[in-house]
């Protein structure tokens, strides 16, 4: 029988830029193994859901802290406000993870999606990473109505214009040449195939 608990994830690259390879991963935000693990959260989820998928995954190797820290009103999620576990405990595959807040899940929009990538990106950096992971987490809070907000794109356009910010600071002389050379977008398995074409189209885009 083959041992598929460890087998590596399916992974798509999609491009590079400004020395940084970007790819799209079938893992969620406790299992990637990066250095600097990137999920977001809602202040709540939508009506009637429950928090699902690689957020719940991540909440549970936190021992419901995630949650409890939420329902407590110490990390309210509210837009672009952070969370970072700076000692994850063991069961994490990350060195650290940032927790990024999106605010009222009614009102999410494909600019709240670019901010996000944006702080995942200078935090990363300044975190010293060398690898990042960024999960949007949208779906894992209910959701599901998302065909409008061009999220490839988006998020996309945030990684890619935090990360050119971040050399010419360098290039100025004003701050150290980033560290990070890896950058992946979680995705959950049976989308990983078809948001791995749409990232690619987008940054061909881009490029262009």
């Amino acid at each position: 029988m083959t041992d598929t608990a460890h087998a590596a994830p399916i992974r798509i690259p999609i491009g590079s830029a400004d020395g940084v390879a970007f790819d799209v991963v079938a893992w969620g935000p406790a299992q990637a193994r990066v250095d600097f693990s990137v999920a977001c959260m809602f202040e709540r989820e939508m009506p009637g859901a429950a928090m699902a998928g690689g957020l719940l995954a991540l909440d549970r190797a936190l021992g419901g802290q995630l949650a409890g820290l939420r329902a407590a009103g110490a990390f309210r999620a509210e837009p672009m406000e952070t969370l970072l576990v700076s000692l994850p405990p063991p069961g994490l595959a990350p060195r650290a993870v940032l927790v990024i807040g999106l605010g009222d899940p009614a009102a999410l929009d494909g600019g709240m999606l670019r901010r996000a990538t944006r702080v995942a990106m200078r935090e990363a950096i300044r975190f010293g990473a060398a690898s990042m992971a960024f999960a949007p987490s949208v779906l894992d809070a209910g959701h599901t109505d998302n065909a409008g907000l061009d999220m490839q794109v988006v998020m996309l356009d945030g990684m890619l214009d935090a990360l050119r910010a971040e050399h010419i600071l360098a290039e100025a002389g004003l701050a150290r040449p980033p560290a990070l050379r890896a950058c992946s977008f979680d995705v959950g398995a049976p989308r990983v195939q078809a948001a791995g074409h749409a990232f690619a189209a987008a940054f061909a885009d881009r490029r262009r």
